[in-house]
């Protein structure tokens, strides 16, 4: 197996590496040639062989360029023209003198090409060679995209096979070796310590679970459909082994936001599509497959407010709204539905950093106990529900908000507890933090603002292409040109924009309420075979 393993890989490289070759070599003779044909075409003009611009004993030829208008009156001199283009031909003893007129005159010298022969026919020649190396490069490329097509999975298996057995080799560095006896220690997660047990009781190997010295490493168990999303919590950091794995909160929230953000089923089914494409092409790149996924699930959720709330497509109306109930859609042309979008935003930001905190909480008594807990957590609680129902009351009265007259002195107590909480237990400096609470749960807002700017930049080219410019005879070119190019920048601009501010709003405004990170990702001795079939053990 190994030697036709071998044959095989050797077969492949030394195919690869001769078009590369091949190529490399061709691309270099195409550059030299198109630099001849340049410098040709610039003395082709002036009618002369090549071997006519030097090698004379008695003169001296200047070529090179003049002004358009320059008129060289020189005596005892032949001149030979085309344009700006000029050969001057001058006795020896003339030389300098010829010289010095040339550059007052403006004259830049360009050294005329070695050879012989007629520098347009050499040009012909010369093109037809151009030409023809042309072609064979772009056949040599299709052939090299040909062999990566051919043999890029069987390559893709084989590093998979060769890897496994490179690591197995390595295997022995990781051990304490006597004369007859191993020793390894690691770590393995506690549900999968008692079938590994098992497995290697079969050979003879002692295992003993032991208590472990160090941080153990973190292995982020997920579900199959949240899984994909801790790309962007590795991104974030690796949580404690104690604390809470923030994966499922990025699951159900990031799209989410991002659907809320963009809301439109047009720009949904692209961004769905987008992200499918990604999963087909490069599901064997973990993570750009991951990355993949989450663009489709959040083009889903966009596809699915762009339907049923927003019922717009391209920023057009779709007419669903026409079949749902009125409670249900949102029309982004009236200030009632705005406010309504306003008010949802805020409202997800008092429950998104509510639940940081209850998170947060939660990981602080696990790890210190209930009063720390109470002291970093559940103060900052107090502050933000107390805070966010007595400073309304208090600057606008209790009609903004009916029914809370009555909780205007039980807010304004909880938040002064919460204040005093918070100062007990982190000093002064608490009352610096304050506002940043309350600056957290605003930005939440920027859902709505984000899903408006959208929706005003697609109303927008819609408005300068169907009707500023109209769709009436070559004006529809036009309409087309401008709806595809606004609409592909909207698409770039939602992906970027909507992407990084939803994910923005779990990193900023709701993970360092609870998230300490500092963990180190498990990574465990062995593969997951994706290619190949196990024909030996691998851990």
């Amino acid at each position: 197996l190994s030697n036709k393993l071998n044959e095989r890989l050797d077969d492949v490289e030394n195919k690869a590496v001769n078009l590369r070759d091949k190529i490399r070599e061709m691309n270099q003779e195409l550059e030299e040639s198109k630099t001849r044909m340049e410098m040709l075409s610039t003395f082709s003009g002036l009618g002369l062989d090549l071997e006519l611009m030097s090698g004379y004993e008695n003169l001296d030829v200047f070529t090179g360029t003049v002004p358009n208008k320059a008129e060289i009156e020189i005596e005892g001199i032949e001149e030979i023209r085309n344009e700006n283009m000029v050969a001057i031909f001058s006795p020896k003893d003339m030389s300098k003198e010829v010289e010095k007129k040339l550059m007052e005159l403006g004259f830049k010298s360009i050294t005329p090409p070695e050879g012989n022969g007629n520098p347009e026919k050499e040009y012909g020649i010369i093109k037809e060679i151009v030409d023809k190396r042309e072609t064979e490069i772009e056949a040599l490329e299709h052939e090299m995209e040909a062999l990566a097509l051919r043999e890029g999975h069987w390559l893709i298996v084989i590093e998979e096979h060769l890897s496994t057995k490179v690591e197995k080799a390595s295997l022995p560095l990781k051990l304490a070796l006597s004369e007859n006896t191993f020793t390894l220690d690691g770590w393995i997660p506690k549900n999968e310590f008692v079938k590994l047990k098992r497995a290697v009781e079969k050979v003879e190997v002692h295992i003993e679970e032991g208590g472990g010295e160090g941080t153990p490493p973190v292995k982020l168990e997920n579900a199959e459909v949240v899984k994909p999303f801790e790309l962007f919590t590795k991104l974030y950091g690796i949580p404690n082994h104690r604390e809470f794995d923030p994966t499922a909160l990025l699951f159900l929230a990031y799209p989410l936001f991002f659907g809320m953000m963009v809301g439109d089923l047009g720009y949904g089914l692209i961004y769905f599509a987008m992200g499918h494409m990604i999963v087909k092409k490069f599901g064997h790149i973990v993570d750009t497959a991951a990355f993949g996924r989450i663009i489709r699930t959040a083009g889903l959720w966009t596809i699915v407010f762009g339907s049923l709330v927003f019922t717009e497509a391209f920023g057009k109306p779709t007419g669903l709204a026409e079949y749902l109930p009125n409670w249900m859609t949102l029309d982004k042309h009236h200030a009632e539905d705005v406010a309504t979008m306003l008010q949802m935003s805020f409202g997800i930001g008092m429950v998104y950093v509510t639940l940081g905190l209850l998170i947060g909480f939660y990981n602080v008594m696990n790890l210190h106990g209930f009063k720390h807990a109470a002291e970093e957590k559940l103060s900052w609680l107090m502050i933000l529900w107390g805070g966010l129902v007595y400073i309304p009351i208090l600057l606008f009265g209790s009609e903004l908000i009916p029914g809370t007259g009555t909780l205007e002195t039980p807010a304004l107590i909880l938040f002064l507890m919460g204040t005093a909480l918070a100062i007990y237990g982190e000093g002064v400096v608490a009352l610096v933090e304050l506002p940043s609470v309350f600056v957290h749960v605003i930005s939440y807002v920027r859902i709505a603002a984000l899903g408006l700017a959208d929706f005003g930049l697609a109303t927008a080219v819609n408005r300068i292409a169907l009707q500023d410019i109209g769709t009436e005879g070559v004006n529809i070119i036009f309409a087309i040109l401008i709806l595809l190019f606004g609409h592909i920048v909207i698409v770039i601009i939602g992906l970027i924009g909507s992407g990084i501010n939803a994910l923005r709003l779990q990193y900023v405004e709701c993970f360092p309420k609870f998230f300490q990170g500092g963990g180190t990702d498990y990574s465990p001795f062995g593969r997951a075979r994706i290619y190949t079939k196990k024909m030996e053990a691998t851990t």
